[in-house]
């Protein structure tokens, strides 16, 4: 059964290159706070012969003046939920701060075809001391979409 899960979601990220929408909205509410890291890759770039199939994930970190950080994440692929959210902190930070990891959906650092970059792990840090860390899964929507499914054909 496990087998058949990981088959059938490797299907689903597959189909995120061909299938996007022109954006995800999100609360813009943080516009009038300092950009600190702006961080977009294409996880399919490589693997699509029209330049409209690309898609593209972006992470971006602001801090606003009383130093409430602010990541936002957006994609152009339909199978994204854009995801937000805030982080108290007591001091400004700089781009030295953040540390973006991008892996596979199934935990690879090197991408293929088949296994896509699809996750950000976002760690904001202070000197050697982490303050927050949050994985952001650029497929969230297509797994929703697959729970459904498996849980319909389970009734």
């Amino acid at each position: 059964m496990k087998k058949l899960l990981v088959t059938i979601l490797s299907l689903c990220i597959l189909l995120i290159g061909c299938t996007h929408t022109e954006s995800n909205n999100i609360e813009t509410d943080f516009l009038s706070d300092d950009l600190i890291l702006q961080e977009q890759i294409s996880p399919n770039k490589e693997y699509v012969t029209e330049e409209k199939d690309i898609v593209y994930y972006t992470v971006e970190v602001y801090q606003n003046d009383n130093n409430t950080i602010t990541v936002n994440t957006s994609s152009n692929s339909g199978f994204f939920k854009p995801i937000q959210y805030t982080v108290n902190y007591d001091k400004p930070i700089t781009e030295e701060n953040i540390d973006i990891q991008w892996t596979t959906l199934m935990g690879g650092q090197t991408p293929s075809e088949d296994d896509q970059l699809a996750i950000a792990d976002v760690t904001l840090k202070s000197e050697s001391n982490t303050f927050s860390e949050r994985k952001i899964n650029f497929s969230n929507g297509a797994i929703e979409i697959l729970n459904d499914t498996m849980n319909k054909n389970m009734k």
